[in-house]
């Protein structure tokens, strides 16, 4: 799979999503778009309106361009689609009991009855593990074949509050586009005559 950059300020990826932030900016809805790339690369990208509904776990190929319009350059969504040879992977709710400190950290933990213990070294990962443990999480891990990787830790009520704003914002979209197909179809159904008086 490739992740490729080029001179003109393009970037294409494949990859997971493994986070998306709701977000305003400058008045108007955005999201922030956080990607594990099949290369092991994170990728923080913005999108102002999704062409496919995004969750954390699914993989995609992602088209971007950079933005300059602000003070720090931004990887700006321009097209997404699936990746249907990839399975989906879904947040799992798991128990964190434990971090040490070696050559890398070590997170320890408990999937039901299963015990795991895996290194991390993305510190923005890890700084999103409470200092009080244990606690209920949930996670995102990727299976890169010769190791699996922690990708994300999402709190149990941000990712609930997470889960029912996207909800809420896919009724609102899509009331959205009701609406707009109740107009376009209302148009076409006034008389010519009518139409020809107002233009």
């Amino acid at each position: 799979m490739k992740e490729d950059e080029n001179p003109s300020g393009e970037l294409e990826v494949d990859g997971y999503i493994v986070s998306i932030t709701p977000r305003t900016r400058k008045g108007l809805m955005e999201y922030k778009v956080k990607i594990m790339t099949l290369g092991g690369r994170s990728e923080i990208m913005y999108v102002h309106e999704p062409k496919i509904p995004l969750r954390p776990g699914i993989p995609v190929k992602v088209k971007a361009f950079l933005s300059k319009q602000s003070e720090k350059p931004r990887w700006i969504i321009e097209s997404t689609e699936p990746l249907k040879d990839l399975r989906e992977i879904e947040p799992m709710l798991v128990s964190i009991e434990e971090v040490t400190k070696g050559a890398f950290f070590i997170i320890s933990g408990r999937n039901g009855r299963k015990l795991f213990s895996i290194p991390i070294k993305d510190e923005d990962v890890l700084g999103k593990i409470p200092e009080k443990l244990p606690q209920e999480l949930y996670c995102i891990f990727i299976d890169q074949g010769y190791q699996i990787t922690l990708v994300e830790v999402l709190r149990k009520k941000e990712y609930e509050i997470f889960v029912k704003t996207l909800s809420l914002i896919r009724e609102l979209d899509q009331e959205k586009l009701e609406s707009e197909k109740f107009v376009e179809e209302y148009l076409k159904n006034i008389k010519a005559p009518y139409l020809e008086a107002i233009t």
